[in-house]
């Protein structure tokens, strides 16, 4: 494999993009909308997404085509154009990286979701049918010439399993494959990080990690089982902004970019070799780790075992210190008057 990217991960860590999803859905996209058909209808705002990224300093940027395999695009009646959505995808991608023209090289990552329906013996799905809905994902995404594939957010083994070998029948690019995992440590069907690498290592994948599910300090000792399982793969960590929240009609995620900095900064001395972030991280997010792992020096690179990373503390609730000024205008019966202020739909 001659690979650019792979060369350039000889190197040193590179830092991957955040969150597409909630970036569009902070940019008024409802989130029953299908994110993938942006490509055609909003490609300007993909793009601009992108930009925004590559600005932030981030090396990596995946396509805006992880649910735009045909099982989630029937969903939207859009079933049909699986080649269009995909192959836009990846242009996107390689326009705005044109635009930015920045000084620092940057890639593209092809993005495969999982189907959204179980494999058997858990579902409906039969193993040859998975890679094959893959194969004809796959076959789109290179058609527009990626510089990798990421098979990402995966829970179940055997669907990962069927994605990769739908890959690897049609192309030759790296693969990163990353499974999500709980707060136990362990993906929903009980698959350990340890099992995760295992069973990569047969199936010609380059890199493997870990994203979405959990905050940076539950995923971390995940990443930590994965590079002691790893035995030459690279490793990759893109955890989402902690668990989100509900606020009114809004999601607000509560990791800061600047602890996303200090994860940064352990996950690369701990050995990782891609870090960026899932869902609810922002370019502000990206920026920070990039200020983070451009003030390392190389040296600093070599991989050490560190202090586990602690999410951070929840929010305390007030001290109680007597009835507040509000509580008092109502005991006293007066008017009081209230404004009810939406959050902006963009950052």
């Amino acid at each position: 494999m001659n690979s650019r990217l792979m060369e350039r991960l000889q190197a040193g860590p590179l830092l991957c993009d955040g969150a597409m999803g909630t970036q569009l859905y902070a940019n008024g996209v409802a989130f029953d909308q299908c994110f993938d058909q942006l490509n055609l209808t909003q490609p300007d705002l993909v793009r601009q997404i992108h930009r925004a990224y590559l600005d932030a300093g981030a090396d990596l940027i995946e396509t805006n085509t992880f649910g735009a395999n045909r099982i989630k695009l029937r969903a939207h009646g859009l079933e049909h154009q699986v080649q269009e959505i995909n192959r836009t995808g990846v242009a996107l991608a390689r326009a705005a990286i044109a635009q930015h023209g920045g000084s620092r090289p940057a890639f593209v990552l092809a993005s495969v979701g999982p189907l959204g329906h179980r494999l058997q013996p858990l579902g409906q799905i039969a193993q040859p049918e998975a890679q094959e809905i893959f194969r004809e994902q796959v076959g789109a995404l290179i058609a527009g010439q990626p510089d990798a594939l990421i098979v990402e957010t995966m829970a179940d083994l055997n669907e990962m399993r069927a994605a990769i070998g739908a890959a690897r029948e049609l192309t030759d690019l790296p693969i990163i494959a990353q499974m999500t995992f709980a707060e136990d440590g362990h993906t929903i069907l009980g698959s350990s990080p340890q099992e995760f690498v295992a069973a990569m290592k047969g199936l010609n994948v380059n890199i493997v990690g870990a994203n979405c599910s959990v905050g940076p300090g539950r995923l971390f000792p995940v990443v930590e089982a994965m590079l002691r399982a790893a035995n030459g793969l690279m490793v990759s960590a893109q955890p989402n902004a902690g668990w989100p929240e509900q606020v009114g009609d809004r999601l607000i995620y509560p990791s800061s970019p600047e602890y996303f900095a200090r994860f940064a900064r352990r996950a690369v001395e701990a050995g990782v070799t891609i870090v960026g972030g899932c869902c609810g991280t922002t370019p502000d997010h990206i920026r920070a780790m990039r200020r983070a792992l451009d003030a390392m020096a190389p040296s600093e690179f070599e991989p050490e075992r560190i202090e586990v990373l602690r999410e951070p503390p929840p929010i305390p609730a007030p001290a109680a210190h007597g009835p507040t000024v509000l509580a008092q205008k109502f005991a006293a019966g007066k008017f009081v008057i209230s404004v009810e202020v939406d959050p902006p739909r963009s950052p």
